[in-house]
C-alpha cells in the first residue's frame, strides 16, 4: 500500500469519526434533563398494580426520587444504601426504610462531570464489616486532560475518611466519553472496566495502554504478579484483558466464579461476555455493530502479521467471540445475578438495566450459554441505570431520571 493510499484511508476514517460522533450527540448523548422528561412516570403510589412476567408476579415500589442520574449502589449491612450520582459529583447516603437521603462527606472534590464523567460504580470491600473499606471510581480532572480513577476510603457514618487513590487510567485525554467504570471484587482482586474514550479507540488493542480494557488489581493497588502482561515490553502490567469497547456492568458469577461482563457496541454489538486472562475481545476490529452513520466498523491497523483493513468484521482468530449479543442495541448499564428467595422463578438469572432499550433485561443462563431473554417493564419507559439485590432480596433499579424503585413480590 503507497503512502497516499494510506492518508486517503485514515482521512476517510477521521471523517466517519466526525460523522459519527455528530450522530452520537443527536442519538445517544446524555443530555441534561428537562424538567417534564425527568417526571416519573408514575401518577401516584401505587398506581402501576401487579405485573405479570413470564416467570413471577410482582409490584412496583417507588422509593426515591430527585436523584442526578443514579449510576451505583451499594447496600450497607444495616440496609441502608450508598447511591452514586453521576451527574452531582456525590454520593449520597440513602434509608428506603424512610425515605430519607443525606450525602455523604468526604467525597473527591476533583470530580470532573460532563456527558460520561463523574461519580461512578461503588462498592464494598467483601470484608467490609471489619475494615469499612469502600471503593469507587470517578473522572478525576477538567476539560483540557481527565481520566477515570479508582480510589478506596473507610466508612465513618456519614462521610468517608483516609482516601487512597489506588488505580488511574493511562492516558489521560481531553473528551468526556466513555470511560466505564465498573468494579468487581474476587477475593483479594478488584477488577475495573475501562471504556475506549470514545475516539481512541485503537489503543483498545494495545496493552501499553488502559484504553478498553479489564484491570485487575489488588484491593491495595498493587499488580499481581500474575497478571497476563507483567514484564512485557511497552505493557502496563494491571492490564487482565483487551479490546472491550465500553464495559458498563461487570459481576463475578456466585457459583462459577466466572467475570461476566457487558459492553455497549457502537450502532448494535452490544456484547455479553466472561472475561478471562489475557484474551481479547475485538474492539475495534471485530464487532456486530456498525459506525453510528451505519457504515461498517472502519479498521486501519495490523494484528500480528494480519492487516485488518477490511470493515465490517465479525470475527477473528485469536478473538473472542460474545455469549450474547444485542441487535439493535439496548445500551445495557449494571446487572447482577440473581440469588435470593422473594422472586424463586428467577434465581440465577442474570438482569441488566437497558439505557436505550428502556427496559429491565432477564437472561436465562446454563453456565456459559445464554437459554432466553425475557425484557421487563417495557410499558414504564425507563432508562435503567443501576440494577442491584438488595438484602431483602427485592430488586432495586435506579432509572437516568433520578429515581429508585423496587420490585417486590405480588402479596408482599
Amino acid at each position: 500500500m503507497n503512502m497516499s493510499t494510506q492518508k486517503i484511508l485514515f482521512l476517510t476514517f477521521k471523517i466517519f469519526l466526525v460523522m459519527a460522533a455528530l450522530f452520537y450527540v443527536k442519538a445517544y448523548a446524555e443530555v441534561p434533563l428537562t424538567a417534564e422528561s425527568a417526571k416519573p412516570n408514575h401518577s401516584e403510589s401505587g398506581s402501576f398494580g401487579v405485573i405479570e412476567s413470564e416467570a413471577e408476579f410482582f409490584r412496583i415500589e417507588h422509593v426515591m426520587e430527585g436523584l442526578q442520574v443514579p449510576w451505583a449502589l451499594a447496600f450497607l449491612p444495616d440496609g441502608t444504601a450508598l447511591v452514586s450520582e453521576r451527574a452531582a459529583g456525590a454520593v449520597s447516603l440513602i434509608d428506603f426504610s424512610n425515605g430519607t437521603s443525606e450525602r455523604l462527606g468526604g467525597i473527591p472534590e476533583d470530580v470532573y462531570i460532563k456527558i460520561n464523567a463523574g461519580m461512578l460504580d461503588i462498592v464494598l470491600h467483601p470484608n467490609f464489616p471489619n475494615n469499612r473499606w469502600v471503593y469507587y471510581c470517578y473522572t478525576a480532572g477538567d476539560e483540557a486532560l481527565n481520566t477515570m480513577v479508582v480510589e478506596r476510603a473507610i466508612f465513618a457514618g456519614n462521610h468517608l475518611t483516609n482516601r487512597q487513590r489506588i488505580f488511574e487510567a493511562l492516558p489521560w485525554y481531553h473528551n468526556a466519553h466513555v470511560y466505564g467504570c465498573r468494579l468487581a471484587f474476587q477475593d483479594d482482586y478488584v477488577f475495573v472496566t475501562m471504556g475506549d474514550r470514545w475516539d481512541m479507540r485503537h489503543l483498545a488493542q494495545s496493552p501499553g495502554t488502559h484504553i478498553g480494557k479489564t484491570i485487575r488489581i489488588f484491593d491495595d493497588g498493587r499488580v499481581p504478579e500474575d497478571n497476563p502482561f507483567v514484564g512485557m515490553r511497552g505493557a502496563l502490567p494491571e492490564v487482565w484483558s483487551i479490546g472491550n469497547r465500553n464495559a458498563q456492568g461487570l459481576v463475578v458469577h456466585p457459583i462459577t466464579g466466572d467475570l461476566w461482563e457487558h459492553e455497549h457496541g457502537p450502532l448494535g454489538g452490544d456484547e455479553v461476555n466472561v472475561i478471562e486472562k489475557g484474551r481479547n475481545y475485538g474492539w475495534p476490529v471485530i464487532s456486530y455493530g456498525k459506525e453510528y452513520g451505519g457504515q461498517p466498523i472502519i479498521h486501519i491497523g495490523r494484528q500480528g502479521n494480519t492487516r485488518y483493513d477490511q470493515d465490517g468484521l465479525t470475527e477473528m482468530e485469536g478473538m473472542e467471540q460474545p455469549l450474547h449479543t444485542y441487535i439493535p442495541s439496548i445500551a445495557p448499564s449494571d446487572m447482577f445475578f440473581y440469588t435470593g428467595s422473594a422472586f424463586p422463578g428467577w434465581k440465577g438469572n442474570l438482569f441488566l438495566g437497558a439505557l436505550s432499550g428502556r427496559h429491565l433485561n432477564r437472561l436465562v443462563v446454563d453456565d456459559r450459554e445464554v437459554l432466553h431473554e425475557e425484557r421487563l417493564l417495557e410499558k414504564q419507559g425507563w432508562r435503567i441505570r443501576l440494577v442491584k439485590q438488595g438484602l431483602d432480596d427485592f430488586i432495586y433499579l435506579g432509572t437516568d431520571e433520578g429515581d429508585i424503585y423496587r420490585l417486590v413480590p405480588q402479596n408482599k
